[in-house]
């Protein structure tokens, strides 16, 4: 016994509205990701900005990044395989 065309037409409709909620769910999911507290400083400043959305510079000087950059080199280098 075949089901009635009815059936067939709410079973489709009731699945394309589950995933039209799925998608707009994961649509809110995903903007949720990557929407910015800026009413709270101490969630700004875990990211690294500012209240007024700057970023926190921790400059340092460029002999620090001169030394840190020989650093690494000599370490890449040493641990290279002579083939």
């Amino acid at each position: 016994m075949s089901h009635s065309v009815y059936l067939k037409l709410a079973t489709v409709l009731v699945k394309a509205d589950l995933r039209r909620e799925e998608r707009e769910w994961k649509r809110r999911v995903r903007r949720s990701a990557f929407d910015i507290p800026w009413n709270n400083a101490h969630l700004l400043r875990d990211i690294g900005l500012e209240q007024d959305g700057r970023s926190i510079a921790h400059n340092e000087p460029d002999s620090v990044k001169a030394e840190r950059r020989v650093r690494h080199l000599r370490r890449v280098l040493s641990a290279r395989i002579i083939t």
